[in-house]
């Protein structure tokens, strides 16, 4: 490398002022070197300051070179992007990104751009596979064609036609009577409040006796309670990351019949051992085949089976004694939010994000129906006991209600909704049926728990843990006499039935 001439100076500067100094030495004079000292100084500011400017020009030339390739890579991006949004069947391999293969440079802030543009390449390629996976396209087209499936529906009559028949003016005056039972009188007091987790209570679960009332939460811990008496029992340390669900059976909750889902995808068998005139659990199996956050999780009691729904978009049934893995389906709608099973019936319904319910075999791996008609994300689903009845809690608030004719299984359907309740101010979290399935219980992050009567479609009243609380879970005793409620602050309020 050539040398500058004010670096030439610089280093003549140096050799002057050891001249100097052995000149003050030896002739006691101090002037040479102050001389050679000042002129020194001077040529080092001067080539530092040149340096400096030479290092930003190199480092800007540099930027500047970085900055084109980048901008060509991402123009190639988007050229394929476009090339794959206008082939509608290319969907099974994504397009290739141009990788940034060059030599990493030695200066330290170009190779840190230089990271930089590899990651963003990184990212690129991962939002193409996610769209291409999820067949993203796919649905907004299906929601494009429900929105103007639902506008066309409802098009003016247009007053302009002559041939409508108008019906005799006798008719209208009459009475119409419709054959539909009056809703029961029942009333509820309000027999505990629980400050029962320092977090949300995710989900809640009465046993079938009527003895105790388990509880899940974000604080990580699975925890059971009194219901006669509302103390607490026993709690553990269910997950190192948030409960999200709480299952139980119905014959026998002590061996192997309680089960959690967790944030960290695991499914657990718990059981309860009795331990100085208490109740104990006690972990039995760790199910880990999932690889997403567990939503949706039920037992089969007559079948002794664990049905658990997962944002991996699989639905998984273990065997409950063994935690064996008996079948594995794939939701490729998305992400499963909530579950719900019919024993009686053989079957499992389970929705998510896309907003419809698919209908499942209990025990096998068929796909049996598809509840349509709803195009908000499901938070959660409830089965009537007849099980002619499945309700889906939306995010938008309201609730649908699908009624399952004779012939479902016996031929593929795709049902759309025959009922629709409005009553919530945001998602509907829970959902439960009463025993005889003339009731329907629904809570809401509205802080509102709405009891509604679905023959008529109306609200019979509501029920709130507090006014600054929200609602996040429900549970409704087997019998009906005793209703929880879970509240984002961790309070559990349990209600008992009384007649009117």
């Amino acid at each position: 490398m050539i040398l500058f001439w004010l670096e030439w100076l610089e280093y003549l500067g140096i050799l002057l002022t050891i001249i100097g100094l052995i000149f003050s030495l030896t002739f006691q004079s101090n002037n040479l070197l102050f001389i050679a000292i000042t002129v020194t100084f001077i040529l080092n500011i001067i080539n530092r300051l040149r340096s400096e400017n030479r290092s930003k020009t190199r480092i800007a030339a540099a930027l500047n070179v970085q900055l084109k390739r980048f901008s060509g890579e991402v123009e190639e991006i988007n050229s394929k992007i476009n090339q794959y949004l206008e082939k509608q069947n290319s969907l099974s391999s994504p397009p290739k990104i141009v990788s940034n293969q060059q030599k990493k440079s030695e200066n330290q802030m170009i190779a840190s751009l230089q990271d930089d543009v590899e990651s963003l390449n990184k990212s690129l390629t991962s939002i193409i596979e996610y769209i291409q996976e999820h067949k993203l396209e796919l649905r907004i087209k299906t929601l494009e064609q429900l929105y103007q499936s639902s506008q066309s529906s409802r098009k003016p009559v247009n007053p302009a036609v002559n041939d409508i028949k108008l019906p005799d003016s006798k008719i209208l005056t009459q009475s119409v009577i419709y054959d539909i039972e009056p809703p029961p009188k029942i009333a509820w007091r309000c027999i505990h409040i629980i400050n029962a987790h320092t977090q949300s209570v995710t989900d809640i679960a009465i046993t079938h006796d009527n003895k105790y009332l388990l509880s899940a939460s974000w604080d990580q811990y699975l925890k059971i309670w009194s219901l006669d008496r509302g103390n607490e029992i026993d709690g553990i340390k269910a997950s190192e990351q948030g409960v999200l669900t709480v299952s139980l059976s119905d014959q026998d909750y002590v061996n192997n019949g309680i089960v959690t889902g967790s944030l960290d995808q695991d499914v657990k068998i718990w059981s309860l051992k009795s331990e100085k005139n208490s109740l104990k659990f006690n972990l039995r199996h760790t199910l880990t085949q999932h690889t997403g956050s567990i939503h949706g999780l039920t037992i089969a009691s007559s079948r002794g089976i664990i049905v658990s729904g997962s944002y991996d978009q699989t639905l998984k049934q273990w065997d409950c004694e063994t935690g064996r893995l008996l079948e594995s389906c794939y939701d490729e709608t998305g992400a499963i939010n909530a579950i719900a099973i019919h024993e009686e019936g053989q079957f499992i319904a389970s929705g998510g994000g896309d907003g419809e319910i698919t209908i499942w075999e209990l025990g096998g791996n068929r796909k049996l129906g598809l509840l349509v008609g709803n195009v908000t994300s499901l938070e959660s689903i409830a089965i009537a006991g007849s099980g002619e009845y499945i309700a889906g809690g939306c995010a938008d608030g309201s609730i649908k209600i699908w009624h399952l004719p004779t012939t479902m299984f016996s031929l593929y359907l795709e049902i759309e909704p025959t009922l629709e309740l409005q009553g919530h101010h945001g998602q509907v979290m829970d959902l439960t049926f009463s025993p005889d399935g003339k009731l329907l219980y629904s809570g809401g992050v509205d802080g509102l728990i709405k009891i509604w009567y679905p023959a008529s479609s109306k609200e019979l009243g509501h029920l709130k843990i507090a006014d600054d609380n929200r609602i996040f879970s429900l549970a409704l005793s087997k019998n009906g006499e005793f209703l929880a409620a879970g509240g984002v602050d961790g309070t559990i309020k349990i209600w008992q039935q009384t007649t009117q």
